[in-house]
């Protein structure tokens, strides 16, 4: 008995067509904002260069070929905004990573201004939220990748600028199992 004038499509033509027509409708969303000018660097320090040798800098933590770095006077702070506290990574000694964490909606919506003002005004996808328990805003240039997360119920937050191409590399460097 043939089924196919009671159904137009068959189902598996229409799931194909659901999963296609939902990637199209959630990608840009999931694309992240464009860096206006790109800082291929971030701090004014450009990526891949080594950080062993900055006078202003230690050396905390190391891991197999990944090295971490502090601040010397431990005063976490970027553009005038204070920050709890401030990791900067290399990875084969050349910087690809600088994490921040910081505290108060107050340091929310300065660091959110500033990072606005300098890589552009963030794009809210049709459906997205500007507020809410938890905020994450994206901005992605040829080089750099900026990520600021924001936890609401807890005011605290966490920001990492990556060079997207050495930043990658650091889940090649560790096995599965190392986390």
């Amino acid at each position: 008995m043939n089924y196919w004038p009671c159904y137009p499509f068959p189902i598996f033509l229409r799931i194909t067509f659901t999963h296609i027509f939902f990637l199209l409708a959630v990608s840009p969303s999931l694309a992240g904002t464009p860096i206006h000018n790109d800082p291929k660097g971030f701090l004014g320090i450009p990526w891949g260069v080594p950080l062993a040798d900055r006078t202003e800098l230690k050396e905390i933590d190391s891991v197999n070929i990944v090295r971490i770095f502090a601040l010397k006077d431990g005063r976490a702070e970027i553009e005038g905004i204070p920050m709890e506290s401030m990791k900067l990574y290399t990875f084969e000694g050349k910087y690809a990573r600088a994490t921040f964490h910081y505290r108060g909606n107050h340091t929310h919506e300065s660091l959110m201004n500033f990072l606005e003002a300098q890589f552009g005004k963030i794009d809210v996808a049709q459906g997205g939220m500007m507020r809410g328990l938890n905020q994450q805003y994206t901005w992605r240039g040829p080089d750099t990748e900026i990520t600021l997360t924001y936890h609401g119920f807890r005011e605290r937050g966490f920001l990492t600028a990556e060079s997207r191409i050495l930043a990658p590399l650091y889940f090649h460097a560790f096995p599965d199992q190392a986390y």
